[in-house]
């Protein structure tokens, strides 16, 4: 019997509306926080999250059950 391997990774960029740096301090961590636990809950992997003021990377490996689409 043969078997399928799926590997899934994927760069994610998300960025603030008319790039205002909102994202600093205490809202910084707990946007990743909220990020990852989305992520997790959906049964993906955060593999990495981090930024800069005004835009935020999401590394992650995701299911292939579920559509990019719906993820975001």
């Amino acid at each position: 019997m043969g078997q399928s391997y799926t590997n899934l990774i994927y760069h994610i960029v998300f960025a603030t509306k008319d790039r205002q740096q909102l994202i600093v301090g205490e809202r910084k961590e707990r946007l990743y926080e909220y990020l990852s636990g989305i992520i997790r809950n959906l049964g993906g992997v955060s593999l990495g999250i981090n930024g800069m003021p005004d835009h935020t990377h999401v590394l992650a490996k995701l299911r292939p059950e579920k559509a990019l689409s719906d993820m975001l």
